[in-house]
């Protein structure tokens, strides 16, 4: 059964569920709105998931590991299970999933989970922590996903916002083929720092970065700013729906959806970690609303 922990500041009223440990509710006492995507079921039925220990999608939802293969769906199996509370205040709450029975039926490997979710002023912060306990190694990937509601002001609309990276930009889009790597990439941005929001700007699914030179972005209109950093993702995601205008999710990754030309092999598969025993993984991001 889920339990919900509730963080509250002078900023912000925060819910997050047991059940993968989701982020379900973030309230800007600032702007008095909720400004996180609220899991419409006709739409996108999720808030914020966790992706671990996969990113994206895996070709034929299966990976070969040890000459055995496993089926894995997509951004695999941390957002569909209990977590753990293993300690929580009015401003931090960490959350503990760590390996079974169950999870070795999909994933064969030992490793514990943790994700803290911390209100310092005006942010908001998320650390994960991957742990191998085990004398095995340990291969995973691990992501966020979450939503924003996107105009954030009744008064708004879509195209009046605008994604606008710390730094200037020079990159390539990978792009996607039914959720899969196509090995394929675009120039996108020249020596440039914004994306404007335009109707069909996920007509070909999500925008797919890798190793850019920001660490931060803002989601801003003339009214409103969100601002957005991560740390040790080398992977950034931004996507919506095609064909809504209501939510955007900003989503760093250390990991990536399979190639549609993928042999299946977890060792070989872009942006997997190998942890060997004893060793651990970190990586966060934070957002807040700002004036």
């Amino acid at each position: 059964m889920s339990n919900c922990i509730y963080l509250d500041n002078e900023f912000y009223t925060i819910k997050i569920h047991s059940s993968g440990a989701e982020l379900n509710s973030v309230y800007s006492k600032k702007i008095k709105r909720e400004i996180l995507w609220q899991a419409d079921s006709t739409i996108w039925a999720r808030h914020a998931p966790v992706l671990f220990p996969i990113v994206g999608k895996l070709k034929e939802n299966r990976y070969k590991y040890d000459n055995v293969w496993h089926e894995l769906t997509q951004h695999g199996l941390a957002r569909d299970l209990q977590f753990q509370i293993t300690s929580s205040d009015k401003k931090s709450a960490l959350f503990t999933l760590t390996s079974n029975q169950h999870t070795k039926k999909s994933f064969p490997f030992d490793f514990i989970l943790e994700i803290m979710y911390e209100l310092n002023q005006e942010k908001i912060s998320c650390r994960y922590k991957v742990i191998n306990p085990s004398t095995n190694e340990l291969l995973f990937s691990i992501g966020a996903h979450p939503g924003f509601f996107c105009p954030l002001d009744e008064n708004e609309k879509w195209t009046d916002y605008a994604i606008v990276f710390d730094q200037k930009e020079s990159t390539q889009r990978l792009c996607l083929e039914e959720g899969l790597l196509n090995g394929n990439s675009l120039p996108y941005l020249d020596n440039e720092n914004t994306i404007p929001l335009t109707h069909d700007l996920f007509n070909d699914d999500a925008l797919v970065f890798k190793n850019l030179n920001s660490q931060s972005l803002n989601l801003k209109s003339p009214n409103h700013c969100l601002n957005f950093s991560w740390n040790n993702m080398p992977y950034l995601g931004i996507w919506s729906k095609k064909g809504n205008h209501q939510f955007i999710c900003i989503e760093p990754w250390q990991g990536v959806a399979d190639s549609k030309h993928s042999l299946g092999s977890l060792t070989k598969k872009e942006g997997i970690i190998q942890l060997k025993q004893n060793e651990e993984f970190n990586c966060n991001f934070e957002f807040s609303i700002l004036h």
